[in-house]
């Protein structure tokens, strides 16, 4: 199990060299879909600011905050994505066969699916939350630093939910429409918004169905009020989560598997 452990923490860091490699190799691309990424999300705080400059702050949402719950769900998404992009390659390896080649390679499956693509683009949503956490701390490294490290837990809930629901093409067909609207119109666009705009019903949903509150709500609450038992209800939240993506992940190669033997028999 150790030893397990060990290569595939060594097979990540090398296939995480080979993906930098990669962006390097089209320089002009990935500069251009990093900067054109934070042009984008940098008009949607510039609104945000317009707001405040407007209304000013109240008792329960701040400037302070929106930059907060930005600054983890871009950090979250630029690590998920510019690292482990292949997750959005799961239907269609699943679909055309490619899957074939993964099974075949004597690698952890998911994880050698989940490093074998690196998303140009989300490099600038990592660099622009970075820039705005810097902001939102406001010169305490020590905050900052805990900003980054909470900030990976958030990278998990995306990468779960990817891999759940585009393993479920196995069973349904191509999924790639329900993850991308999951994932843009609910996950990413819930998580740039205050929690305290939502009445009670929509609360519920974001901290069950749509997992937003542990990506951004939450971890924002423990920058401010450095609370442990968030802390731990964050972490268990994550584990939970990503236990059923791998359960749902290997119950879906298992039945891709006997499909494909099934296919070949016939």
């Amino acid at each position: 199990m150790l030893t397990e452990a060990k290569n595939n923490i060594k097979y990540f860091f090398s296939a995480i060299k080979v993906g930098i490699k990669s962006a390097m190799a089209y320089k002009a691309s990935f500069v251009v879909q990093a900067l054109f990424m934070m042009v984008n999300n940098l008009f949607f705080l510039v609104f945000w600011g317009v707001v405040f400059s407007k209304t000013g702050n109240d008792t329960s949402i701040s400037f302070n905050n929106v930059l907060f719950l930005w600054g983890f769900s871009t950090v979250s998404y630029g690590i998920a994505y510019f690292f482990f992009g292949g997750m959005q390659k799961i239907n269609e390896y699943i679909i055309n066969g490619t899957m074939d080649s993964f099974l075949l390679q004597p690698k952890n499956v998911l994880l050698n699916v989940l490093t074998s693509k690196c998303i140009f683009s989300a490099f600038g949503d990592l660099l622009y939350g970075i820039i705005i956490a810097l902001i939102a701390v406001k010169g305490n490294i020590g905050q900052f630093i805990f900003f980054l490290v909470i900030s990976i837990t958030g990278s998990v809930f995306f990468i779960s939910t990817e891999v759940i629901l585009r393993s479920l093409t196995v069973w349904l067909g191509d999924t790639k429409t329900i993850a991308n609207r999951y994932i843009d119109m609910l996950l990413i666009t819930f998580s740039t918004y205050p929690e305290n705009i939502f009445k009670t019903g929509i609360k519920v949903l974001l901290y069950t169905i749509v997992p937003v509150a542990y990506l951004a709500y939450i971890p924002s609450r423990i920058i401010v009020d450095l609370n442990p038992i968030l802390l731990i209800i964050i972490i268990i939240a994550q584990i939970l989560y990503l236990v059923v993506a791998i359960k749902v992940f290997n119950k879906a190669i298992r039945n891709y598997e006997s499909g494909n033997s099934l296919s070949m028999k016939n």
